[in-house]
């Protein structure tokens, strides 16, 4: 089966990235009697939608039509769909895709621990592995994970990024946050706006065109968010 899924791979990778969309996976197995055959696209910008998926059945059959000889040994069914929010990360180009942003590793288990589950922000991708900045108490640390000891990743279904550090503020200035505080400022203990400024010691979040000054000291949890 995995000479297959490389044939058909090869087949029609070329193809979409010239279209303007990127092979996520490609899965062959058994589903009850039949076979599957699932091809996973994504746009390389934006997000894939159910027009472009339908479409992109009859590109991705016809290439797969002209392979020659014939991989498939039976008949089978072929579904194209979008890899999802939480999708799995399994190549080296998966994680490079996915830097930056928020991810789930699930750690093998050894002689010395059992299997962990890690959840942080992928910042490096190399050869011999990734670096997750995960948080602790009031800073972000580093954990370097060797490739042989993923067992499984995917994309984490959140993506808010916890602010802790004077750098983390720094990157969230004009971004949407979501501060919530020990007391209450002006009456209120959670704000939930635009990230104007912020220094060691205040942050101003704008709250529907309404400033807000909020003290670090106060400050009882902090993240990016995309949502209100």
């Amino acid at each position: 089966m995995t000479e297959i899924v490389e044939t058909v791979r090869l087949a029609i990778a070329p193809s979409l990235a010239t279209q303007g969309y990127q092979l996520w996976d490609v899965e062959y197995e058994k589903l009850g009697s039949d076979m599957i055959l699932r091809v996973l696209v994504d746009r390389q910008q934006g997000q894939i939608n159910m027009d472009e998926l339908v479409d992109l059945t009859e590109v991705i059959g016809d290439l797969i039509d002209e392979i020659t000889p014939d991989p498939f040994p039976a008949a089978y069914m072929l579904d194209v769909s979008s890899p999802g929010a939480e999708r799995d990360l399994k190549q080296q180009s998966d994680f490079e895709w996915a830097q930056n942003h928020q991810i789930q590793v699930i750690l093998a288990a050894t002689n010395e621990q059992p299997e962990m589950e890690l959840v942080g922000e992928l910042s490096s991708v190399s050869e011999n592995g990734v670096t997750l900045l995960i948080p602790e108490k009031t800073k972000r640390v580093p954990h370097q994970i060797d490739w042989q000891q993923i067992k499984h990743a995917q994309m984490a279904l959140n993506q808010d990024r916890l602010l802790t550090t004077n750098e983390d503020f720094e990157w969230a200035v004009n971004k949407l946050v979501q501060v919530t505080t020990y007391q209450k400022i002006d009456g209120k203990k959670e704000f939930i706006g635009e990230l104007v400024a912020a220094t060691p010691s205040h942050l101003m979040v704008d709250v529907e065109g309404n400033p807000f000054e909020i003290p670090r000291q106060s400050i009882a949890k902090a993240r990016h968010t995309t949502t209100y």
